[in-house]
């Protein structure tokens, strides 16, 4: 389902004329914005070992949402899904697995690389110690992001204002002048309370044409 488009100017206050704070940072969602999120790969592994769609049933499990938040580590994590689902893996083949589904997504990536040193640039992310490792060594362009903001250091998920407040110390601006996107509307509303211009992700056109509204990239 398509959302539709929401703009960085757009709400009341545009439409009443309200000046709007100058945008000093753009912070980026990572999973579904930057980085595409597949279970597919993940579900024929699993599948593999005579257990179809637990992919999802696992990412829903309430561990799950313990280790992105720090309150478990990835070997607790692993003897938890190991004792629950006997998956019969060593710690580095799930690891291998739970890390199999990213892929690339071009487009955002030269996005980032066109704004980096044009405006500051954030990453704000629900994500766990295992998918971080795996990202940082795969996609290099995360080295332009200087603070990221994970959920697992943080000890926090997103929708929790905790988050968008670390997001906006770590790029040193008020959260007023900080342009967020995201993948999944509940981020999004919860960014908007904590008082950024936040929007819904739906393509890198998208964003590329917003922040060219924003004069942060050139229009050419």
């Amino acid at each position: 389902m398509k959302h539709p488009v929401v703009s960085s100017k757009g709400g009341a206050a545009a439409k009443r004329g309200i000046k709007l704070a100058k945008i000093e940072a753009v912070i980026f969602d990572l999973g579904g914005v930057l980085i595409d999120v597949h279970l597919e790969p993940l579900r024929r592994r699993l599948e593999r070992r005579g257990l179809p769609d637990l992919a999802e049933e696992i990412r829903r499990q309430p561990q799950a949402a313990l280790l992105n938040s720090g309150r478990i580590g990835p070997q607790d994590f692993y003897r938890w899904v190991e004792q629950r689902y006997a998956l019969g893996l060593t710690f580095e083949e799930f690891r291998e697995a739970w890390c199999s589904i990213f892929s690339p997504r071009p487009a955002m990536e030269e996005l980032v690389r066109q704004l980096a040193g044009k405006v500051r640039l954030g990453l704000l992310s629900d994500t766990d110690p295992m998918h971080w490792g795996h990202l940082c060594r795969h996609y290099r362009f995360l080295e332009l992001f200087p603070r990221p903001v994970l959920s697992f250091q943080v000890g926090a998920v997103k929708p929790s204002e905790v988050m968008y407040q670390a997001a906006a110390e770590s790029v040193g601006t008020a959260a007023g002048r900080c342009f967020y996107t995201d993948d999944l509307p509940e981020n999004v509303e919860g960014a908007r309370r904590a008082g950024m211009r936040a929007v819904l992700f739906e393509s890198p056109a998208q964003i590329e044409q917003l922040l060219k509204e924003e004069n942060l990239l050139e229009t050419v």
